[in-house]
């Protein structure tokens, strides 16, 4: 028997209609699933736009109130707002002991991400983060080729992620180039996908190094307008971090590379090999062996980690497939409503998130300082 889930979205603009997707395309996708969503409610700043595509996606209630919005039976909050309206709609969903899933990064900064992991276990609700580059075949693939030690002692490893959607000076401002309500720039927004990344394959932050630019200081207030507004985060972000286990890496972010309309790529380079993912071929990991001194990428005779959900359940065959980004969020909302269904906490909770907002605090903290060096944990 099919159980269903009432999902409560709060937001809808590009990443919203991403998250509404993939609990729509679950059944479309998927072969009986056990569990599937029922869009209840989505809370908007307006319900003038679009009101044709929310008809579409069948929302039974549609709100600008919160109140309304939190009195309707829900099972899941999913928050796909501004990162500076994070705390508010945590706080508010925990107090209805709601569960909730939450776009990356968790929270403004390190103060509030760990207000929000508080908060999610005092109410002892199971939570969930978009790092959804973990579902992605390739990644997976190196987790369980480093758990199999295939690669040996891990000695360094460096990462981008390249985009050049802000290149255009004549962009307007948005709320990610708003220090007040992102927290943070390209490496907040980017940036903290590769530090999860790192986190998941790897280990832990012991300390960084890091230097940001801003490269456009200011921008048109709306599109073509003439008065402009000042840019105070960052548009390129250079990180070196050490790990507790003393592997060290580098990790480069920017929305300013031009011809790089999405540009990830992550290489681990070890004793006896290496291993590298490119986001042009999310499903085979390019790995060197050592011993035979030879590239391969195919299949790859080592089992899923065993921590984590095989994708065989959560992810799409090739032939239903909606695309990379749409596969990994549909695999990755799919997965937390499991949990859910199941009673059982999901790898990539708030405990994670607030992680990675650890590393990211720090990294802003040392570009502050001229690149000094930062180490972690943070003071509280």
């Amino acid at each position: 028997m099919t159980n269903s889930l009432n999902i409560g979205l709060i937001g809808l603009g590009y990443i919203g209609k991403i998250h509404a997707a993939a609990y729509r395309n679950i059944p479309l996708c998927l072969s009986d699933p056990p569990v599937t969503a029922n869009l209840a409610a989505v809370l908007r700043s307006g319900l003038g736009t679009e009101v044709k595509l929310m008809d579409d996606f069948g929302f039974d209630i549609r709100t600008t109130n919160p109140e309304e919005f939190f009195s309707h039976p829900l099972d899941i909050v999913d928050i796909c707002t501004p990162n500076v309206l994070h705390m508010e709609q945590v706080e508010q969903a925990a107090q209805r002991k709601l569960h909730i899933y939450c776009e990356k990064p968790l929270a403004m900064n390190l103060a509030e991400a760990r207000a929000m992991a508080q908060m999610a276990r005092e109410a002892g609700i199971l939570t969930h983060v978009a790092f959804v580059l973990r579902y992605v075949p390739a990644v997976r693939q190196m987790k369980a080729l480093l758990e199999a030690g295939r690669i040996g002692e891990i000695l360094n490893f460096r990462g981008h992620m390249f985009h050049s959607g802000y290149l255009d000076p004549e962009r307007p401002m948005s709320w990610r180039l708003r220090h007040s309500q992102s927290g943070g720039g390209v490496f907040a927004d980017l940036g903290a996908h590769l530090i999860d990344l790192i986190h998941y394959l790897i280990g832990n932050v012991a300390w960084v190094q890091a230097a940001t630019r801003t490269y456009i200081s200011s921008r048109p207030t709306s599109r073509g307008a003439s008065e402009r507004e000042e840019v105070d985060v960052d548009d390129w972000t250079l990180c070196t971090m050490g790990l507790e286990s003393g592997e060290v890496g580098v990790l480069e972010v920017t929305r300013m590379a031009a011809g790089a309309a999405e540009e990830t790529a992550l290489e681990i380079y070890g004793s006896q090999g290496a291993l590298i993912f490119h986001i042009s071929q999310p499903n085979l990991v390019r790995y060197y062996d050592l011993d035979r001194k030879k590239w391969s990428s195919g299949a790859i005779d080592v089992h899923e980690f065993h921590g984590d959900r095989p994708l065989t359940q959560i992810w799409p065959s090739a032939k239903l497939s909606q695309g990379l980004m749409s596969d990994a969020h549909l695999a990755s909302a799919y997965d937390f409503m499991l949990c859910v269904s199941e009673g059982k906490p999901s790898t990539i909770d708030f405990e994670v998130g607030l992680a990675t907002q650890e590393v990211l605090e720090a990294s802003y903290r040392s570009a502050a300082r001229g690149g000094e060096r930062i180490n972690l944990p943070l003071e509280s």
